[in-house]
């Protein structure tokens, strides 16, 4: 299987997972159709949990239906000196792998997110995704979103980035997907960055740029300007699109 092939079977997989997580149904909500056996937990408060394990799961279902294998939690090769003194392994959310023959070979690392977190709970797995030298894939879950939302998370990957770049000195390649529940909307972008000819400020400026309006009420998102990101949405007026 080429490279190729990889990059176009890793946007699908993102596609299918966020129309799953769209019709993930919760303990108050009733099912339709197309709503997986998953669902959103009731916290002891009341309010409905989402995290980056319903996300994980669903990957998970795609990938039993495709010509991957997968683990999880699965070792680094290198080590990490993220917290304390000594440099430890580490371990990425879920690797993909092919067969060929007796062997296997890990051909993507998955690491998953959800809502707005710290910059470095985004840095430690940028540099995870960065060392470990194979193509990667960043899946983020939001349970909604305004108009500072995305850019203020778009800021602390700009900022994860600048903290990673002495670990780029080869190509990286990524794809991004940024999920809204409440929207039915995403947004995904392949990150290929080469130190060869490419500066890192720039690159990340304005790869980390998308101009939208919306409000926490609306259902809707108003694009401004995509610059490259590709648009997947389950409502109309949210249909898929490309600039």
């Amino acid at each position: 299987m080429n490279q190729q092939q990889i990059v176009k079977d890793v946007h699908e997989i993102n596609k299918r997972v966020c129309f799953n997580l769209w019709n993930v149904a919760n303990v108050n909500s009733k099912l339709n159709s197309l709503s997986p056996h998953l669902i959103f937990p009731q916290k002891r408060s009341g309010k409905i949990r989402i995290s980056e394990q319903e996300a994980r799961v669903l990957y998970c279902s795609v990938l039993n239906n495709l010509n991957y294998f997968y683990s999880m939690e699965t070792p680094t090769k290198n080590v990490y000196q993220q917290k304390g003194q000594t440099p430890v392994s580490a371990s990425t959310d879920l690797s993909m792998f092919i067969n060929s023959g007796n062997a296997f070979e890990k051909v993507v690392n998955v690491e998953f997110k959800a809502h707005n977190p710290k910059v470095e709970d985004i840095r430690k797995d940028i540099e995870k995704l960065i060392r470990e030298n194979i193509y990667g894939n960043w899946f983020h879950t939001l349970k909604n979103i305004g108009n500072k939302t995305i850019p203020t998370l778009f800021d602390k990957f700009k900022d994860s980035f600048q903290k990673c770049s002495k670990n780029i000195t080869k190509k990286v390649s990524f794809v991004f997907c940024f999920c809204v529940l409440e929207k039915k909307w995403a947004c995904t972008k392949e990150f290929s960055f080469d130190p060869s000819h490419d500066d890192l400020s720039a690159y990340i400026n304005d790869f980390f740029d998308l101009k939208y309006s919306a409000t926490a009420k609306s259902a809707s998102v108003k694009i401004n300007k995509l610059k490259g990101w590709t648009l997947v949405g389950k409502r109309p007026e949210n249909n898929t699109q490309t600039i």
